[in-house]
This record gives C-alpha cells, sequence and structure tokens, in this order.
C-alpha cells in the first residue's frame, strides 16, 4: 500500500493507494466500488504529481477506482478501509497490465464496466523484465468482478424478477361424516308418524 502525495491528490480525498512499489507477489486487495464512482483521470509523476504524457503529447490515461476494503493501517489517522485502484498499462489482452486484469475480469462479469457496489478482487501475481532499459520489472495482474445486482432494486417494481414459487395450500380437514340412519320399513315408517301426529297439540 502506498500513501504517495501524488496519488492522494489524484484521488481527491486523500485515498490511499491499494498497493505499493514494494508489495510480494501474491498481495490480493479486494473490495466493494464505492463512491467517488470509477473516474478515468491523467497519470501523474509519482515524483511531483506532473501530469503525464505520451511522446506525441497525448495524455496518459487511467481509470481510478475507489473500493471499501477490511484494511486498516496504524499508520493512517482513522483509515477507514477505502484504498484506490489506478488501473492503467497496455490494452493488449492477455498482457496482464492491470488494463488488462480488471476488463477480463469485467468482461467474464457481463458487465459493461466497474460500477457502484460491485465487488472487485485484484492480485499481483507476478513480475517480468521491463522491455525498456532502465525500467523496474513490469508488474502482472490478475482480478475477479462481481457486478451489483440492480435487478434487486428494480425488479419487483418492474415485474422483472424470478417469480417466487407458489406454496402449497393445505388442504382442509376432513370433516365426519354423519351417522347413516338406517332406512325404516313401511310398517316402521306408518308407526313413526302414528306417533308424530299423537304429539301435536289439540287446538
Amino acid at each position: 500500500m502506498s500513501t504517495n502525495p501524488a496519488d492522494n491528490f489524484l484521488t481527491g480525498g486523500g485515498v490511499p493507494s491499494a498497493f505499493g512499489k514494494d508489495d510480494p507477489t501474491g498481495t490480493t486487495v479486494a473490495g466493494t466500488v464505492c463512491e467517488p464512482a470509477p473516474t478515468v483521470k491523467q497519470q501523474t509523476d509519482i515524483r511531483d504529481g506532473h501530469p503525464l504524457t505520451w511522446d506525441n503529447g497525448d495524455p496518459k490515461m487511467q481509470l481510478v477506482v475507489t473500493i471499501q476494503t477490511d484494511l486498516r493501517d496504524p499508520q493512517i489517522t482513522d483509515d477507514d478501509g477505502r484504498r484506490a485502484l489506478y488501473v492503467k498499462g497496455s490494452t493488449k489482452a492477455g498482457c496482464k497490465s492491470m488494463h488488462d486484469a480488471v476488463a477480463t475480469a469485467v468482461r467474464a462479469a457481463g458487465a459493461k464496466g466497474l460500477a457502484v457496489g460491485g465487488r472487485l478482487t485484484v492480485q499481483l501475481v507476478g513480475t517480468e523484465p521491463s522491455q525498456t532499459r532502465g525500467f523496474s520489472d513490469r508488474k502482472l495482474w490478475a482480478a475477479s468482478y462481481t457486478a451489483p445486482d440492480a435487478s434487486a432494486v428494480t425488479g419487483s417494481f418492474l415485474g422483472t424478477a424470478a417469480p417466487v414459487a407458489p406454496q402449497p395450500v393445505a388442504a382442509p380437514a376432513p370433516v365426519a361424516a354423519a351417522p347413516a340412519v338406517p332406512a325404516m320399513t313401511p310398517e316402521q315408517l306408518a308407526a313413526w308418524q302414528a306417533w308424530q301426529a299423537s304429539q301435536a297439540p289439540v287446538a
């Protein structure tokens, strides 16, 4: 992790860099993309913060991403765990620059870009000699990304959320049948009717 003044100036909020120049291979930083939203900015010289350009005068650009991590540095006052990632380097597929690693992770997630709420993990996986004499070894990166689930927020309103499986409705408890009344013979029926008639009140 770096607390380089140029990095802090670049992010505008004093957010420490997620990686430092002396981090060993295997160093991993993971967190949720948070505010400020990822922004494309011009790279700056780590020595004095001067904007960098290519030989033809075009500005060297990078994507500055702030992630909320579980990291805490006792040397940083009121460290809230936010770390800045500077996504830059060659755009050539498979070159393992930070740009290539993050772009590959975004494509693998089926996303269009990094979004606030997404989960980003970046790992330093190795180094290789620089092709430019006098420059430090080039760092090699790998990354993974999980896009935020926007459908969870709007899906119910739009009717696009996955339908909830209907819950089985319990069948009502069976009602005990009334005991069957034995059938009467004609003689029994006539006797019963005569008894009913005898019980009728006299006017």
